[in-house]
């Protein structure tokens, strides 16, 4: 249980750096001390397991990771900030209080730090009993709300630490914009190392945090680490003791090389699932021999390669990935379906390579047939970002006025970009790329956790073709 690590480098090692944020720096020993007071704060407040499951919803990130952390030691499970199915909220903000949320006022936070830092009477928390709850975009439609345990959220972390994070203390970055949920894990994994987090740091101010702060970890998805190399000074130095964990296998080769030019040599890619966990690891470097590669299933993790059938395909054939796991979620709240027998169908494809390792293809909702041809949006996507000119790019297919699938690519354009040099561009590449029509956009819209929003910009473009010529 993560709250019991952090009480315990707060003895060890009070001093060391627990939390950064852009207004404030705390030890292990004032974290700790606060995660006391908090939570004797929320006990006073009737905060217990039996309201439900909780969400917090705070402008401020030390109080955040703070009221999380006080959560945790109180044994009351945890949302996403947003989740609508929430029992309980905890907010900061204005607004009249109900039966349903606690208004946090300043006053309340004020009486809270000035009292005694004392431990609250350890819960009685069982290993299987809830602790976070996550969310997932698939496989299927809709968001879906992915139970934790006390006892997976331990399993995560060991798996963690084998595949990545043995040793790394230093500081750990979590960019402003990181989703939630893996938010949560990686803090919980950091302070379980004793190691320092820093959070909520724009990336424009990312690499003064790093040149300042002891090399350990930053944690970003590809958009994200593209997005940072283009604020990087020309004078930063690389750090050889950094190493850069990528969340997502989508990551450009071109990306790949920058980025272990100029910040790293050590760059390492994760595939994971909020149902399953982390499930494969593996070093960035092989991505410019075989873009998607995603490295190897981790400890106590294994990966088939399925047909529509659910048979498993010989190597190198693409199919749906499947996941066993002992990790691996009963089943969503508020949901009948469960994983059978700890399998855990993703909704993504790939293929297995003779050395164990996994490719990530891309997701099987998102395949485009143009032509007769079934086309990843990832395949055009590394295509056009290997264009210096490119900022960012988003492949879809969109039907034209017979019905047809045609390809297009959103395109956030650097100054000086042309749609003739774009296409020359892309004809040059080695791989057989369709017809692309293109759409010109200030930025390509995602979600929080760095995913194209490929439903929206279908939309725009098809409310955009609709319109009488000349409106």
């Amino acid at each position: 249980m993560f709250d019991a690590d952090l009480a315990y480098h707060a003895r060890q090692r009070p001093r060391a750096p627990a939390l950064i944020t852009p207004g404030r720096r705390a030890s292990y020993a004032e974290l700790d001390a606060a995660v006391n007071r908090f939570a004797n704060g929320l006990l006073g407040l009737g905060v217990t397991p039996e309201r439900g499951v909780t969400a917090v919803e705070t402008g401020s990130a030390y109080h955040r990771h703070v009221l999380l952390a006080a959560l945790a030691r109180l044994g009351v499970a945890t949302t996403f900030p947003d989740d609508p199915a929430a029992d309980l909220r905890l907010s900061d903000g204005p607004g009249e209080p109900d039966e349903n949320i606690l208004r946090l006022t300043d006053e309340w936070i004020e009486a809270v730090e000035a009292s005694p830092p004392l431990p609250p009477r350890p819960p009685a928390r069982s290993p299987e009993g809830l602790a976070r709850v996550l969310r997932s975009a698939g496989p299927g439609a809709g968001m879906r709300r992915v139970p934790l345990s006390w006892a997976m959220l331990a399993a995560e972390g060991r798996r963690c630490i084998v595949a990545y994070a043995a040793g790394r203390q230093g500081t750990w970055v979590l960019p402003a914009v990181a989703e939630p949920g893996r938010t949560y894990l990686q803090t919980a994994l950091a302070w379980s190392l004793g190691a320092a987090l820093a959070v909520d740091f724009p990336l424009a101010d990312t690499p003064a945090l790093l040149e300042r702060e002891a090399p350990g970890l930053l944690v970003v998805t590809p958009h994200q680490l593209r997005s940072l190399l283009t604020v990087l000074p020309s004078a930063f130095r690389p750090i050889p003791d950094l190493r850069i964990l990528v969340t997502d296998a989508g990551l450009p080769p071109a990306v790949t090389r920058e980025a272990r030019l100029r910040l790293t040599p050590d760059v390492q890619v994760i595939y994971h699932t909020p149902e399953t966990g982390l499930a494969a690891s593996g070093p960035a470097s092989r991505l410019e021999n075989t873009p998607g590669v995603a490295g190897w299933p981790v400890p106590g993790v294994e990966i088939e390669v399925v047909d529509a059938d659910g048979g498993c395909v010989r190597d190198g054939v693409v199919g749906e990935i499947r996941i066993r796991s002992d990790g691996t979620c009963a089943g969503y709240l508020g949901a009948d379906a469960a994983p059978a027998d700890g399998a855990f169908l993703t909704g993504d494809l790939g293929r297995r390579l003779s050395d164990g390792s996994l490719v990530i293809a891309g997701r099987l909702s998102e395949r485009m047939t143009i032509g007769g041809v079934v086309v990843m949006p990832q395949l055009l996507e590394n295509a056009a970002l290997s264009h210096p000119d490119v900022r960012d790019a988003a492949a879809f297919a969109v039907p034209d006025a017979a019905g047809r699938m045609e390809c297009w690519m959103a395109i956030a354009p650097a100054e000086g970009l042309t749609r003739e040099s774009l296409i020359a561009h892309l004809a040059r590449s080695p791989q057989l790329l369709p017809e692309v029509r293109f759409a010109w956009t200030d930025a390509v819209p995602r979600d929080a956790a760095g995913r194209i929003e490929r439903e929206a910009l279908r939309a725009q473009v098809i409310a955009a073709l609709s319109q009488p010529a000349g409106a």
